[in-house]
């Protein structure tokens, strides 16, 4: 029975180590990209945290788009009839992803927004 719990202890400390250390490489990938420094730059200009977080998910979601559109038009290359300009084809692709990646991180921030004003107005209510 002992050794049944130090292996699952053992998979949980592991699992928590791997995880940890894939945060870390995104949260240097996107130190490096400028990403968080911008937002946080843009939040104290604006003085507004939110606008800092809107940032900051819109950089991702762009960052994240291209990436995905490219090897999703890649991928679906057999679709299109352009097979002398296969370059093109990641080239439309990034930019497909891009916007879907804009429009991902725009909904979500609206989502945020409507659900924080839902909260408020719902505390309002209860405390007075």
């Amino acid at each position: 029975m002992n050794l049944a719990g130090l292996f699952v202890v053992l998979v949980v400390v592991g699992a928590g180590i791997g995880i940890a250390l894939f945060a870390c490489v995104v949260a240097a990938m996107l130190m490096a990209l400028g990403v968080m420094s911008s937002s946080v730059a843009i939040g104290f200009i604006t003085k507004r945290p939110a606008t800092g977080v809107r940032v900051f998910l819109l950089q991702c979601g762009v960052l994240s788009g291209i990436p995905a559109g490219a090897v999703t038009a890649w991928i679906g290359r057999a679709f299109f009839e352009m097979a002398d300009a296969s370059w093109m084809i990641a080239v439309y692709g990034g930019i497909g992803g891009a916007l879907a990646g804009a429009v991902i991180a725009l909904m979500l921030d609206f989502i945020f927004r409507r659900s924080q004003a839902w909260l408020e107005e719902r505390k309002k209510r209860t405390m007075g």
